[in-house]
Order: structure tokens, then sequence, then C-alpha cells
């Protein structure tokens, strides 16, 4: 009896975090190999592809240049062009986006599907802090140089993504933060963190589970 008590506790317990674990994804969306949650439980994009953490756009849209480089104590990284375009193979799932060039001023990026602007910002998140915008949008470093200027990724939606590797001075991107529904922030990246401890619970239940049920085969007498 003592042993049918604890099998069916912690077979109810593993039931029920399975259930919380459902429930926390049900805002999942995925578009290539990023996925995030638009719920507001989270303020991290899971890249796959280059197992990096992006920070989602609405998140970063709160900080200005200054604010952004102190974001650097919780392992975030103002993303240069490289990172811009690790991004962009992300969104992309590896396939050619066409938009990989540093020197150019302006890309139009391929066709990467049908997604809406709607999908792109409930992956994203609002880059605009003035209100739901149809276009998001976040600056990188335009080199690996950091030499004070600044591009920009513009997403609308899978048939008219842009990257502009040169729009301007850091000054420019802060002067731009005061336009009307222009608040946009910086991309920013991190290596990803180790799995949700909700994960790891089930698997260690799970473990614990199946060790007791070994374990009750082997004292049980002897028929």
């Amino acid at each position: 009896m003592k042993f049918k008590s604890i099998n069916r506790l912690l077979i109810g317990s593993v039931l029920s975090l399975s259930c919380l674990v459902s429930s926390a994804q049900a805002g999942l969306i995925t578009i290539g190999a990023l996925t995030s949650n638009n719920d507001g439980s989270t303020s991290v994009i899971t890249d796959t592809l280059n197992n990096l953490e992006w920070m989602r756009w609405n998140e970063s849209a709160n900080f200005n240049y200054a604010e952004a480089l102190l974001q650097n104590t919780s392992g975030w990284t103002i993303a240069g062009a490289n990172q811009a375009n690790l991004f962009l193979n992300a969104l992309y799932n590896g396939i050619s986006h066409g938009c990989s060039d540093n020197i150019q001023d302006s890309l139009f990026c391929a066709d990467s599907g049908s997604f809406s602007s709607e999908e792109y910002t409930a992956l994203l998140g609002d880059s605009s802090t003035r209100g739901t915008s149809s276009i998001d949008a976040a600056w990188f470093y335009d080199d690996e140089i950091t030499d004070g200027k600044a591009g920009f990724l513009n997403l609308t939606s899978g048939t008219s993504n842009q990257k502009y590797n040169t729009y301007g001075t850091i000054a420019t991107t802060e002067e731009h933060r005061l336009l009307s529904n222009g608040t946009i922030g910086w991309l920013m990246y991190r290596t990803a963190t180790v799995p949700e401890p909700t994960t790891l619970t089930i698997f260690a239940l799970g473990i614990i589970a199946l060790a007791l049920r070994r374990f009750k085969k082997q004292v049980s007498p002897q028929v």
C-alpha cells in the first residue's frame, strides 16, 4: 500500500507540473529558429540555430543607448553587424536571406514566408513604446569596431524585411527615440541559459518514479 501511495503521489505531481508547462507554452510563437511567448511571461527570444537568446524588442525599446550598455551586468551585449546577420539567419532558419552584406547601405531581404506583421510583433515584441506599430525595428552597431555609427533591422512581414547597414550616428538613434511611434531599442543578445527549472524538475520526478517502481519489484516476495 505504501508503494502504491508513493507512486500515485509522484504520478500526480508529474501530471500537475506537465499541465503547468503546457499552460506556459500556450502563447508560444515560432518563426524560423526563433521562439518566444507573447503573453508577457518572458523577455527573451530563444534562438536554437545559434544557441543564443535575444532580448524581446519591446523590452530593449525601454532603454536609451547608455541604459542598453548597462544591461551587460545581466549578460546582454549590443549586437554588431555580424550578430544582426545571425539574427536574420535564425529568422530565416538558415536559408539564404540576401542581407548578409555589411557594406551596402540598405538591403531588401528575401521572402521568408507568409508571416503577418502581427505574427512578427508577437514573436519580437512591439518595438514602439508609443502604441502598437506595424513595423518592428532594432538598432545594431554598423561594424564590429563600434565606430559610433549604427544600422538597424526593419521587419514588417515575411515579404518586406530590410537591413540598413549604416543609418547614422548613435546620437541619431537617440534623436529617433523622440519621434512619434519611432521609439526603438538596440538588438541585444546573450549566450543561451540552462533549461528552465520546471523542465528539470519533471525529468527528475520521472527518474524517481521509475527508480521506486524498480525498487518495489526487487523487494516484492517471490510467489
